[in-house]
């Protein structure tokens, strides 16, 4: 049985859908970004309504979400050799357990793109490090549903 080579095979599809390494890199960065800043947001929003280690805790995600829209948009301007014109989405008032849910399911979901993003050969570093945060938020979102 033949090994497939995965980057050849990704060059292949490349060819076929008539996308060219760019634009396929390229290719979902906007969302990754619009929904990052809005966890930000919604993040910060939550540290308001709770007090003591779960605010921090919240801050905290909020920071770090807000770091992974910048780095993701110094991608973006790499591959495109433009910034980004797009803005994020405003979080919405929600209940805070619902609200949490919501951001779990976010981070599983961000999560899995950035894995799939690992072979990436810039940026690929780049992406493990994202998707390893992810799960260490997906442990704190956890952690902040378990103290309240």
């Amino acid at each position: 049985m033949d090994v497939i080579d995965s980057a050849k095979a990704a060059q292949v599809w490349e060819r076929v859908q008539g996308r060219t390494p760019e634009e396929n890199r390229e290719a979902g960065l906007g969302e990754l970004i619009a929904r990052e800043w809005e966890s930000a947001g919604t993040y910060l929003l939550l540290s308001r309504q709770v007090q003591g280690r779960a605010s921090a805790l919240l801050r905290k995600l909020s920071e770090q979400e807000g770091a992974h829209v910048a780095c993701l948009k110094g991608i973006y301007t790499l591959i495109t050799g433009k910034r980004p014109g797009f803005t994020g989405v405003k979080p919405g008032h929600e209940h805070l357990h619902s609200a949490l849910r919501r951001c779990y399911g976010q981070q599983m979901q961000r999560l899995a793109c950035y894995e799939s993003r690992c072979n990436d050969p810039e940026y690929g570093h780049i992406f493990a490090q994202l998707a390893q945060q992810e799960r260490q938020h997906c442990h704190i979102v956890l952690e902040v549903l378990g103290m309240l």
